[in-house]
Formats: structure tokens, C-alpha cells, sequence
């Protein structure tokens, strides 16, 4: 399995200027194999290969002068993305698939920067520098002899080493380092838990040996919402002076972005740590990729589902620690989960009021994050919803 090692880079003066230049002769190798793609697709002829890109660029100056360790695996990119893109247009089951862009200003004609990519064969990193590849032609226009760059941080997996990318983002260089690792072994316990995803508490644990956990509160919606407000104030500012991008609400995205992925990782990891302590060995977490499709829901949980609660991201996290723990991922279906009585499988709707729940049937109660994990667990290991207490088994279409 592939993990990605992020640290940031402390050029000087003299290495700055040479980083930006690479970022744009990068953005020029993109936008000179992207003319001759877009070309090629308008002249109905066969679309080039990255073999075929690579003979046609591979003596024009800008290739020559960024090197070959940063214009082969850019190439590769870009082939790589564009072969998924135009298979995407013949399949025809996306209306609209827009053709590759030019990393270009329209407004000033000129190349906008782009990340750089290194073979994973042409870049080292030791305890407190980096050693990335240099042309000749810029080692002679810089007079640099080697181009070893002093960095902070922590590498935190360690691996075959793979890619890297070097992106620069708010006035910072930062290194991606690819690595693949080897994967952990599945743990053989007889320890279960399910995991009901929510909005402003995110995870609640329910566990067959008697774990039940909260992950999350009400304040991390505030604070998003605290951010989202600074970009409303700051929108209305530019709409009154025909304005729709400015450098400061560029600046408050990226905060609000940062600032939510940083929550995401800290509430993964917490859960992860978790269900390790409890030597949980396999999870059923609730499949929920059409909750957006849902137009029933009033503005506020519009607000929260589209825009705060990122699911895709925070799935992705969960997959990855999930193999990096060695705890197997199931992913389950989670109709009515959190207003259905796990002892008589009643789910009328008034059964839940926020966050607690009590069941119109029998009185049963309990809080409504462990009572719909608790249900994802049961489902997940019976394939129906099962009554502890009259050891009944109901088919989960009776409780849809």
C-alpha cells in the first residue's frame, strides 16, 4: 500500500528562484503536450501516447532546460489523467467531460506555476536535507554544483520510495514523498464494532464486547461555520465592486480547508487508536455516498451534508487507516439505522429527538449515534436486524 511523507522545504534565496523557475518551465511541458493533445482530438487524429509526446517535446528547449527527471514523470501524469478523461467522453455516461485546460492567466497570457514531479529513482532525503536533481543547462545558468535543500519535519512512513511532487502553497515549498509500504496483517480477534457516520458528532462506536464511543461535538460545525461566514462577508465586499476572486478569500478557503482536514485526520486517528486499544479486528461502517442526493432535507442540513461534512474525504482516511491498522473495512447499506429500537425494530420517526432516542414501541432508549452503530453492527454480522432480547430474526426490508 502506497503512503504519502510531507515535509517543507527551506530554500534560500538563490534555491527559491531556481524552484519557481522549474515550476514554470513544469507548467510550459503540460501546456506544449496538452496543445498537441487538445490538436489531435479537434483534427479527429489518433490522440498521442505518452511515448509519442515524449518524442515530440523532448527537444524543445523548455524540456531540455526543466531536465528529464521532471518532464518524463510530468508527462506520465498527464497521460495518465488524460487517457482516464477520454475514456470517460467515449463511454458517454457523463454528459459533460471538458477537455484538459492550459495552465494559463487569459487575462495576462501568461504560464501559471504547476507542482513538480520527480522520478522516484532521481530524488534522496536524509535526516535534515533534501537532495532533488538539477539539469545541466540550470546548473550552469545558476552555477550550482548541487542542489541539497534543508527541510522540517518528520518522515513518518518508510518504504520503496516512489514519486515525489513539490508543490508551493501559501508563499511555502512542500515535498510529497510517495512510499510503498508493506500491509499489515488483518488481526484475528472476535472483536466487532460498528461506526455510525454523523455530522456534528462524527463517529459513534458501538462494539460486541461492550465498547460505546463518541467522536466529535457541535463546535467543530461552529468553527466551520465561523470561517464560512468571514468568506460570505468577504464575497458580498467583492460583489459590490464586480469582483468574484480575491487574494484575501483565496487566503480564507485555504484556512478553512486546512483547518478541516486537520480535524478529520485528528478524529480518524482518535478513532483508530480506539478501536486498536479495544483490539477491534473488524469494522461495518455505514454506506452514505447518496446522502447529498436527498432534496428533502431543510437549509441548515443542506449547509452541513454539501459543505461541511466532506464524505469522500473522510472516507478515504478511514480506508487508509483501516489498512494501516490491519482492521478489516465493510462497508453496509444504513436505512433508518439511528431511529430503529434494536430490541423491537420499531422505526417510526418520532422515535428520535436530536441527538437522544426513545422508542415509541417499548420505551427502549438510549443515545441515537450508539443505537444507529449498534444496528450497522448487527446488520453487518446478520444481514438483518436481530432482537437481543427475544432472539428474533427480522429481514431488513421489514424494517425499511
Amino acid at each position: 500500500m502506497k503512503r504519502t511523507n510531507v515535509v517543507e522545504l527551506k530554500p534560500n534565496k538563490l534555491q527559491k528562484k531556481v524552484l519557481k523557475e522549474m515550476m514554470l518551465l513544469s507548467s510550459s511541458v503540460y501546456n506544449m503536450a496538452n496543445y498537441e493533445v487538445r490538436q489531435a482530438f479537434f483534427n479527429k487524429d489518433k490522440v498521442p501516447s505518452f511515448f509519442n509526446l515524449q518524442q515530440l517535446l523532448q527537444k524543445k528547449d523548455d524540456y531540455q532546460l526543466l531536465g528529464r527527471s521532471y518532464s518524463l514523470p510530468r508527462l506520465q501524469i498527464y497521460g495518465e489523467t488524460n487517457s482516464a478523461r477520454f475514456k470517460l467522453i467515449k463511454s458517454k455516461s457523463q454528459k459533460k467531460v471538458g477537455l484538459p485546460k492550459y495552465l494559463k492567466n487569459r487575462k495576462t497570457n501568461t504560464t501559471i506555476p504547476s507542482y513538480l514531479v520527480i522520478d522516484g529513482s532521481q530524488y534522496g532525503i536524509k535526516q535534515t536535507t533534501t537532495n532533488i536533481p538539477l539539469s545541466r543547462q540550470l546548473r550552469k545558468k545558476y552555477n550550482i554544483k548541487q542542489f541539497k535543500i534543508k527541510y522540517n519535519g518528520i518522515l513518518k512512513w518508510k518504504g520503496l520510495q516512489k514519486r515525489g511532487q513539490i508543490h508551493f502553497k501559501d508563499n511555502k515549498f512542500y515535498l510529497y514523498q510517495s512510499v510503498e509500504i508493506k500491509e499489515k496483517i488483518i488481526k484475528l480477534t472476535k472483536n466487532k464494532a460498528g461506526i455510525d457516520l454523523g455530522i456534528k458528532r462524527i463517529f459513534g462506536i458501538y462494539g460486541n464486547n461492550g465498547l460505546k464511543k463518541l467522536i466529535g461535538s457541535n463546535r467543530f460545525f461552529k468553527q466551520w461555520k465561523h470561517y464560512t461566514n468571514l468568506i460570505s462577508i468577504e464575497q458580498k465586499k467583492l460583489s459590490l465592486i464586480n469582483r468574484k476572486v480575491s487574494v484575501n478569500l483565496l487566503k480564507l478557503f485555504r484556512k478553512r480547508n486546512k483547518w478541516q482536514n486537520n480535524l478529520f485526520n485528528n478524529l480518524v486517528a482518535k478513532l483508530f487508536r480506539i478501536l486498536n486499544r479495544n483490539k477491534i479486528s473488524e469494522i461495518y461502517i455505514g454506506d452514505i455516498k447518496n446522502i447529498r442526493k436527498s432534496s428533502s432535507k431543510n437549509k441548515l442540513s443542506n449547509q452541513m451534508i454539501n459543505n461541511y461534512w466532506s464524505f469522500d474525504k473522510l472516507n478515504k482516511k478511514i480506508e487508509n487507516k483501516s489498512e494501516e491498522y490491519g482492521i478489516k473495512l465493510n462497508k453496509i447499506t444504513e436505512e433508518y439505522s439511528s431511529r430503529t429500537c434494536p430490541k423491537c425494530q420499531n422505526n417510526d420517526i418520532n422515535n428520535c429527538n436530536d441527538r437522544s432516542f426513545i422508542c415509541c414501541g417499548c420505551g427502549y432508549s438510549g443515545d441515537r449515534d450508539i443505537i444507529g452503530a449498534r444496528n450497522i453492527l448487527t446488520k453487518g454480522m446478520y444481514g438483518s436486524y436481530k432482537s437481543i432480547h427475544w432472539n428474533e430474526i427480522i429481514p431488513l426490508e421489514v424494517a425499511i
